[in-house]
């Protein structure tokens, strides 16, 4: 099957030497991967579906399903894992963890670690969390926080009035999280303690 990182690239709106700059090679390495003269590393291969925010099966050509994360109630395709370096998911019998996209090891909050062949259920979102006020989109990965000045905050528990007073827009921080009334939660445990959600989300949660 025809590669697609040309149209991955098309669909980011980017062009081939921007696209370039921003995945660390060079103009001339990812023109010879579109043309398919040349393939990609298995990193580079991560990277670039990170970047463009499509699946790898996708960038090679064995899906049409650009979107990784579109039903992130179901459990997570194990396919997927490479496209989530970095992204906090959930597994019901361990708790949150990081996925390691280029060793396949899941990290979690306890300090274990994991081969991700080894666990068959995960999820972006852990289902004590799967309820209709829970902003609709997955959860930010630690790196993405000092991107944005305010965030949604969910903390993990399974107290649920706990959960109820303690979730709701945070502002960042460089080491923390805080909301208005000084309550703050802290990078060092980001992905076990809490997760946080963007504020393309705010409107929609000041609706509900």
């Amino acid at each position: 099957m025809a590669r697609q990182y040309k149209l991955a690239r098309k669909m980011k709106k980017i062009t081939l030497t921007a696209a370039a700059r921003e995945l660390g090679v060079t103009q001339p390495a990812l023109s010879s991967w579109e043309s398919e003269r040349k393939a990609p590393s298995i990193e580079a291969l991560i990277r670039m579906a990170k970047f463009y925010g499509v699946t790898t099966d996708f960038l090679l050509g064995l899906s049409q399903e650009a979107d990784p994360r579109k039903d992130w109630l179901e459990p997570i395709d194990p396919s997927l894992i490479p496209v989530l370096h970095e992204t906090p998911v959930f597994s019901p019998t361990r708790g949150w963890a990081f996925v390691d996209a280029v060793t396949s090891e899941l990290h979690f909050a306890n300090g274990e670690t994991l081969p991700a062949s080894n666990l068959t259920e995960l999820y972006i979102m852990a289902p004590v969390l799967m309820c209709p006020s829970v902003p609709n989109n997955p959860a930010l990965t630690k790196s993405e926080l000092s991107k944005y000045d305010e965030v949604w905050v969910e903390p993990i528990s399974t107290d649920r009035m706990l959960r109820q007073e303690l979730r709701g827009w945070y502002c960042v921080k460089k080491y923390y999280v805080e909301n208005t009334v000084g309550q703050r939660f802290y990078f060092d445990f980001y992905g076990a303690k809490w997760l946080a959600f963007s504020l393309e989300e705010k409107e929609t949660q000041n609706e509900v």
